[in-house]
């Protein structure tokens, strides 16, 4: 019997040692879960290295791409625009002085010369050049910024006054004046193409009476408007130059178009310096209360509407309303008659009423279309380990863009965040 329940008790830890793995067949799992585990390490860290290099290879292109930006937007706002073939190669030079990859970043002009205004040959070019075209507070966190290809930029456009200076009916040859003022700033290919005056465009009642009293520029008889100064100064021709389009009747609106002088003198127009007299009779303005003069243009809010021209291509239209100033006669300068607020161009009023001086003003400022260069690129990115396991990695491309302004208060560029980019095809 003993025998026996010893035999038994063999037989039962036999059968329970065959049911534990041996100590080898454990190592064995260990090395096998080992070898997986460390090839998925291997293989997330070869994801982790790839992905560092490409980040690291698109801080290089965006760093190349804004050197090109700002080096080109620079070399053109300081040329005062123009041609764009030497701002291009600029930007070309300084983006391949930056690398990628240890390599100089290459990038193409993007040029095509007949392919106006900005000479932009695609709109998938490394480099489009345009303008932003809000005025200086596009720089403000909430203002809207926007790129726009097809429209020619330029620093400070010229700003232009107009008054109506006269008690009796506007109709005395020299009771309108326009100045086209000239700066530093002003550059130098640009021009006035036309300007319209639209006496009910603040809800007046006015017109012009051009059946009986065409428009008429100024003789300088008696004397000049201003004294000491010509009513007329700049146009070689004056009498060609200076066009007004008139209809019968009693229109409300008076467009004056200004043209280059074809002849020997070379004129190119209404230029920067520029200035003019004329007159054209009214009716009804002062909202009707019969008050046809100089104030009676500041009561009904009349408007203006001016078209530069840069180089020859007309700009966006740019407004301005008429307002009834008060100065009188009494506060000009006795020794030599000056306007009360200084404003170059502006002759005195003609009554020492403050209510009724007989004058209206406004001054036009052309819409600054500030100089603006993007950088877009994207390059070929080879993979650090090419090859892993069987498995092929790259090659990739990364893509960035850059946008630079021309800061025309500084003169210098900067950086900055468009948020709508436009930009027509060739």
């Amino acid at each position: 019997m003993h025998d026996q329940t010893m035999h038994n008790q063999s037989d039962l830890s036999l059968r329970h040692r065959s049911r534990r793995p041996s100590r080898t067949c454990r190592r064995g799992i260990a090395t096998l879960w080992t070898i997986l585990f460390s090839g998925a390490m291997l293989l997330m860290l070869s994801f982790v290295v790839e992905i560092a290099h490409l980040w690291l290879t698109r801080v290089e292109l965006e760093n190349s791409l804004e050197a090109a930006a700002l080096a080109a937007v620079k070399e053109w706002g300081d040329a005062n625009g123009g041609s764009t073939l030497i701002p291009r190669n600029v930007g070309v030079d300084y983006a391949a002085a930056n690398t990628l990859d240890d390599e100089p970043v290459a990038i193409t002009t993007n040029y095509n010369p007949d392919n106006l205004p900005n000479e932009n040959d695609d709109c998938e070019g490394d480099l489009i050049f345009g303008a932003i075209t809000e005025d200086s507070t596009m720089y403000v966190f909430d203002e809207q910024v926007t790129f726009n290809a097809g429209i020619r930029p330029t620093c400070g456009l010229g700003s232009v006054l107009i008054d109506a200076t006269g008690q009796g009916n506007l109709g005395d040859d020299a009771a309108w004046g326009v100045a086209f003022r000239d700066t530093p700033e002003t550059p130098p290919n640009l021009t006035i193409l036309s300007i319209t005056i639209d006496l009910q465009a603040g809800g007046g009642t006015g017109r012009f009476d051009f059946t009986s009293f065409p428009p008429t520029l100024s003789d300088n008889l008696p004397e000049p408007m201003i004294p000491g100064r010509d009513d007329i100064i700049g146009f070689s021709d004056p009498a060609s130059q200076i066009v007004f389009s008139t209809t019968t009747g009693m229109p409300s609106t008076l467009t004056i178009f200004f043209l280059p002088d074809s002849g020997v003198g070379g004129d190119l127009g209404f230029e920067p310096g520029d200035r003019f007299r004329f007159g054209a009779f009214v009716d009804g303005v002062s909202k009707g209360s019969g008050s046809d003069d100089g104030d009676g243009i500041g009561r009904d809010d009349v408007e203006v509407t001016v078209v530069f021209a840069l180089g020859g291509v007309p700009l966006p239209p740019v407004t301005g309303t008429f307002f009834d100033n008060t100065e009188t006669s009494n506060d000009c300068y006795p020794e030599h008659p000056v306007h009360p607020t200084e404003i170059p161009d502006l002759p005195c009023p003609p009554s020492s009423a403050p209510n009724n001086n007989g004058q209206s003003y406004v001054g036009v400022a052309g819409a600054a279309r500030s100089y603006a260069v993007r950088a877009q690129a994207t390059a070929a990115v080879n993979s650090l380990l090419c090859q892993f396991c069987g498995l092929r990695f790259g090659p990739f491309s990364v893509s960035a863009t850059s946008t630079a302004v021309y800061d025309c208060a500084i003169r210098r560029p900067r950086l900055i965040r468009v948020d709508e980019f436009i930009c027509p095809g060739p």
